[in-house]
């Protein structure tokens, strides 16, 4: 498949909120999170195969929810790979 100037497409904003990358941007602005944390919890998420709302309202909007142990794990195994990474391309 090729791609040309045709297949360029302006999102419109209704487009744009579906995707996580947007909302994980607007969550880190509006509550003054590193959006690199607030995309490891999207990561873990995803991982997990589950929507990022739990990690949303229970590390973001700090709703008193139960505790995960698996999410925690795989979130905690998220930091230390992304830790891993940034060291190694000192």
């Amino acid at each position: 498949m090729t791609y040309d100037a045709k297949s360029i497409r302006i999102l419109r904003e209704d487009e744009i909120k579906r995707f996580d990358w947007h909302w994980a941007e607007e969550l880190a602005h509006e509550h003054i999170l590193p959006l690199d944390w607030v995309k490891r919890g999207f990561e873990a998420s995803r991982r997990l195969g589950i929507e990022p709302d739990f990690f949303v309202n229970k590390y973001i909007l700090k709703q008193d929810l139960p505790k995960n142990d698996e999410f925690e794990q795989v979130f905690i195994e998220v930091l230390k790979e992304d830790r891993k990474k940034s060291q190694n391309t000192l």
